[in-house]
């Protein structure tokens, strides 16, 4: 029997993937790609290739082993795959009671918890001495470099994301919506029907869309997209690590959909 927490992971990470495949799907599908070709290019099986796509979990190992078929599959299309597997989030794990909460640990004498601690002090101690003892002097270790900053002289260079449109502020929209992002998020825009931009949006990044008749917002993080409607202040769009989907007239909001 499944429970609830079960239920609700699932349809997290198939709303997750969903948006991910159709993102890939379409990337294949620009630059001419069959699903046989891509399997020879990532070693990939193409039913994978397909149920990524296609947002099939059942067709799927554990969503540990997507997010790394998300990343060779994005990186075979010229995508940023540390980026878009990224996006595939895994629930938290809920807490551990620690062995003090346990009745077993209550039923022990006192004075053996005062043992244990000045035996594991005394080990500590001890062990910190001989690594000061051991360790070489003036050791310095370089700073690490990120991981997107270092690059391969025979790797191919990752093409970035495509540019956003320009946006002015028009006096006269009746529609305008600042978006900044406080964490990376896949996010699509739509105005008047004709989509503006899509694609992935770094921390730090600010856009304002302007429309006449409807404007719409959706994002694959929408915890990390801060929306500001018609100069209001701003709120994050969702919840971290969910899709959320919101539309905009020129008087209120029209709809919420996942």
């Amino acid at each position: 029997m499944k429970t609830k927490q079960s239920v609700d992971s699932n349809s997290l990470y198939h709303s997750q993937l969903t948006e991910l495949g159709n993102l890939l799907q379409t990337a294949r599908q620009d630059q001419g790609y069959s699903l046989e070709t891509m399997a020879s290019k990532t070693l990939i099986r193409a039913s994978l290739l397909n149920a990524i796509e296609q947002g099939n979990l059942m067709g799927l190992p554990e969503p540990v082993y997507i997010r790394g078929l998300l990343r060779r599959y994005g990186d075979a299309l010229g995508l940023d795959g540390e980026t878009l597997a990224s996006q595939f989030f895994t629930p938290t794990r809920a807490k551990v009671r620690s062995w003090k909460d346990s009745p077993a640990a209550q039923l022990r004498p006192l004075h053996l918890y005062a043992a244990y601690f000045v035996v594991l002090m005394a080990a500590v101690s001890g062990l910190s001495r001989v690594l000061r003892q051991t360790a070489p002097e003036n050791t310095f270790l370089p700073p690490l470099e990120p991981l997107n900053s270092v690059e391969s002289p025979t790797a191919p260079a990752v093409p970035a994301p495509p540019p956003a449109p320009p946006q002015v502020s028009e006096p006269n929209s009746p529609i305008a919506v600042k978006t900044t992002l406080t964490d990376q998020s896949w996010m699509r825009v739509t105005a008047d029907g004709s989509t503006q931009f899509e694609g992935i949006l770094q921390p730090g990044d600010s856009r304002l869309w302007t429309a006449n008749q409807a404007l719409t917002i959706r994002a694959g993080n929408a915890g990390a997209v801060v929306v500001s409607y018609n100069n209001q202040q701003g709120v994050p769009l969702g919840q971290l690590g969910t899709v959320k989907e919101v539309t905009y007239s020129p008087d209120k909001m029209l709809s919420l959909a996942p």
